[in-house]
């Protein structure tokens, strides 16, 4: 953090990046200040992570794919590797079996770690992969990833075909950086990821899946953090409830209340977030800072000037968006942060979000549109229909599996009350009536071992 500088706004800049003219502006955001790689429109929406996942993976072991995998060009690159064949039939028939192990619909079989680097990626998939690379990943890690990757392989037969895949170029991939807003995610990331480095398989099994979710951790802490503006605990995550797949779910539950019901309300304004944080951010300091480090900035500055700046901000926001925006219903909540200066910040953002609500159909597309990035990928990859309820956080079976071993870590087994409170630092709360459900599942798999009676003596051994 910056000493004795003072914060003071960039108007003239703001003016500029935000196009201001006489009755608009241009709503910017990622540019001082870089909360997430969403777009204010559908058009490149990402909601699977089948791209990405390859991306990630170059990225990470400074790797660039240069044309996408054609797999008849594999067969007969493979192909030229085998010495001598006993004739054409002999010929083809090897090719089937190539064809049978490593191609599926075209695309290459994950059958080693190394083979992730040729799942090819769309623009916006590479712009997800280096924004969580930005986000929760470390260049110490990315040492361990290098050894990994480089390791020789046994099977004689995988050597051949890794052999014949088209060469990968070295690159120095270069990374945006995003504002890591949640800190303690990045932590807890290392050390798992680091955890599935350890076993090959688990780690070209579940990296997919395992991305997902820190990108859900991710994102809806950040969302969450957010709404509590300069109040945000930035040292550990917020609660949020999840509810498994295989049970069902009543409106009275803890799990539907605070789940995606309580989540949604904070993603809601996030792209209004993202402009309110990227004006503040056009300033006479060298960092991207948060509401939280705003709010301690301020009180080092000298207060009254910095609220007028920003007060003088509002009106000149306000002005340029009166088309469509009925002014005069505008209300914001008496708010006592301690600053009055961040008291203005607070109603900058409700401007902001207001505009959003009027009937400018354009705006609102584009609000909807930000939101709906992360909104779509909850759906589609954590989330479960439940009738007239609606959507709900949700966890498969084999997610709970896949969780269960990386919060267990290396340890031969775990407390049952601890391994619920390793679920809860990555964002994970269960209800009583879910908790009953994960316990009758690890009885199932036979992973429960108890010490007596007691729930407190119950413990959970390692899947691995």
């Amino acid at each position: 953090m910056s000493e004795n500088i003072g914060f003071k706004l960039d108007i003239e800049k703001i003016i500029n990046d935000f196009k201001f003219k006489e009755n608009g502006l241009t709503h910017s955001q990622c540019g001082e200040f870089k909360l997430f790689p969403f777009a204010a429109n559908e058009k490149t929406l990402v909601s699977s992570f089948e791209g990405v996942i390859g991306a990630f993976s170059r990225v990470i072991s400074d790797k660039e794919l240069k044309s996408e995998f054609n797999a008849d060009e594999f067969i007969e690159n493979v192909i030229e590797y085998i010495e001598e064949f006993e004739g054409a039939t002999s010929v083809e028939s090897f090719k089937d079996i190539i064809r049978t192990m490593f191609i599926d619909k075209d695309n290459l079989v994950d059958f080693d770690v190394k083979t992730l680097n040729y799942i090819s990626a769309t623009n916006s998939e590479e712009k997800i992969a280096k924004f969580l690379y930005s986000v929760i990943f470390n260049e110490e890690v990315k040492d361990s990833v290098g050894k990994y990757y480089g390791r020789d392989i046994e099977n004689i037969l995988y050597r051949l075909v890794l052999k014949a895949l088209p060469d990968l170029k070295e690159k120095n991939h270069s990374i945006e950086e995003y504002k890591c807003y949640v800190p303690f995610v990045r932590e807890l990331f290392i050390k798992d990821f680091s955890f599935l480095l350890q076993d090959e398989e688990l780690f070209k099994n579940s990296l997919k899946r395992f991305l997902e979710y820190y990108y859900v951790f991710y994102i809806s802490q950040v969302a969450m953090k957010l709404g509590s503006f300069e109040k945000a605990d930035l040292t550990k995550p917020d609660k949020l409830y999840f509810s498994l797949g295989w049970e069902t779910i009543s409106k009275n539950r803890t799990a539907y209340t605070y789940g995606w019901d309580k989540l949604k309300t904070y993603v809601d304004p996030l792209f209004s977030h993202a402009i309110t944080l990227e004006f503040l951010n056009h300033n006479n300091l060298e960092e991207q800072l948060s509401y939280v480090e705003l709010f301690e900035e301020f009180n080092t500055s000298n207060e009254e000037e910095v609220e007028r700046e920003i007060d003088n901000l509002l009106n000149m926001y306000i002005e340029r968006r009166q088309e469509g925006v009925s002014w005069r219903e505008f209300k914001v909540k008496d708010r006592n942060s301690g600053s009055k200066a961040f008291d203005k910040v607070y109603e900058l953002f409700k401007a902001v979000e207001f505009q959003f609500q009027g009937k400018a159909s354009t705006r609102g597309r584009a609000n909807e549109a930000y939101r709906k990035w992360f909104i779509k990928f909850v759906q589609d990859n954590f989330g479960k229909r439940r009738g007239s309820l609606g959507y709900s956080l949700n966890l498969n079976e084999e997610d709970i599996i896949l969780l269960t071993k990386i919060c267990i870590n290396n340890n031969e087994k775990l407390k049952l009350s601890v391994l619920f409170e390793e679920f809860e630092k990555r964002g994970i709360s269960f209800d009583r009536d879910s908790q009953t459900k994960i316990i009758q599942l690890y009885e199932k798999l036979n992973l429960l071992e108890k010490k007596s009676d007691s729930g407190d003596a119950q413990y959970v051994r390692s899947i691995l």
